[in-house]
């Protein structure tokens, strides 16, 4: 659906050139959702104008559905905009306009519907967002959630295949943050949109991303699927961002010092499963459960757990060798003084 090919975006200013992307590679496919994040002045706002050709690359390509957006001439390009929804941060309503008449917008820009087309649409969409009563409303009456799914229906308008979001959640409260993510999940699902999210805020991606890539100083360290990223973080940006997620970190109240200590790294499955009791048992191993917790990744559980494991040296062996093979990931700890 989307491919970043080697992109390289240079700025020039009075200080000298500076890149925002440097060789950024990136391959996005029908259907899912993608996020993309990192800290401020990662680059990740610029690869995503990149998309709708709101930028264009110093050097490297961006094609869209086959489409390479740097050979397109004005008028294709205006064309495969359509195609393509974004949503702000800050909402970018008309304030003097009603909320219908911003949904009309796009709509009329298109000059491809007739005005009983597009009062259809206009009403399909603010049912889809459950804003049919506030369809005379102006953006100034209603709350911030409110207004960005009024900017989510302007968005898809259209009926475009992919929808680009900048930030959309940033502005939002933690409860309304989570209904915006539950409508875009709807949205990828029923209407089969590509979704591609910028964000700085890793729950945003552990709540609904399929894929993410992790951007920092231009270039992108890390990409993979959401589970595998957030269980196994390879690079210390995304370690960071992991961690804010998780809190993973040994309380200073469980002194670990001179003690066997190893993490254990579950999946859905095995959580369902007693896998500790029975190993511990056949091998004559205590398992004391330090601290832990269990996070839903994709729809999927994942437990991280911090365990002293008891016992003759001989058999923990054992019993480790035991729990890896039913696919646990086991990491050992070394201790230290709080």
């Amino acid at each position: 659906m989307i491919e970043i090919d080697h992109v390289t975006k240079t700025y020039q200013t009075k200080k000298g050139p500076i890149n925002a992307l440097d060789d950024v590679s990136l391959s996005i496919e029908k259907g899912q959702i993608y996020g993309i994040v990192g800290y401020s002045g990662a680059g990740k706002s610029t690869l995503l104008r990149l998309i709708n050709r709101l930028e264009t690359p110093s050097s490297g390509r961006v094609v869209v559905e086959g489409q390479n957006l740097g050979a397109l001439k004005e008028k294709d390009l205006r064309q495969q905009r359509q195609n393509i929804g974004m949503i702000f941060q800050q909402f970018n309503l008309f304030k003097a306009k009603t909320i219908s008449d911003n949904i009309r917008y796009p709509l009329k820009l298109t000059k491809q519907y007739s005005k009983a087309e597009i009062e259809r649409r206009v009403d399909e969409l603010l049912a889809f967002v459950g804003l049919s009563d506030k369809k005379d409303d102006y953006p100034n009456q209603l709350s911030g959630g409110q207004k960005q799914r009024v900017g989510i229906a302007r968005a898809l308008a259209t009926n475009p295949d992919i929808l680009l979001c900048d930030e959309a959640t940033s502005a939002l409260d933690p409860e309304t943050t989570d209904e915006i993510l539950k409508l875009l999940k709807d949205i990828n699902e029923k209407l089969n949109i590509t979704i591609v999210i910028i964000t700085h805020e890793m729950e945003v991606v552990k709540s609904i991303c399929d894929e993410v890539a992790v951007m920092e100083k231009g270039r992108v360290v890390e990409q993979n699927n959401v589970f595998d990223l957030f269980t196994s973080p390879k690079h210390p940006t995304t370690k960071r961002f992991v961690h804010s997620v998780l809190n993973d970190d040994i309380p200073k109240e469980i002194n670990i010092a001179n003690r066997k200590l190893y993490r254990f790294i579950f999946n859905h499955q095995q959580i369902l499963e007693p896998i500790l009791s029975q190993t511990g048992r056949t091998n004559n191993v205590d398992f004391n459960i330090l601290y832990g917790s269990i996070t839903e990744l994709t729809d999927r559980l994942f437990g991280n757990l911090l365990i002293e494991a008891v016992g003759e040296p001989n058999n923990i062996y054992n019993a480790l060798l035991e729990i890896k093979q039913h696919g646990v990931d086991v990491r050992e700890v070394e201790g230290f003084e709080n």
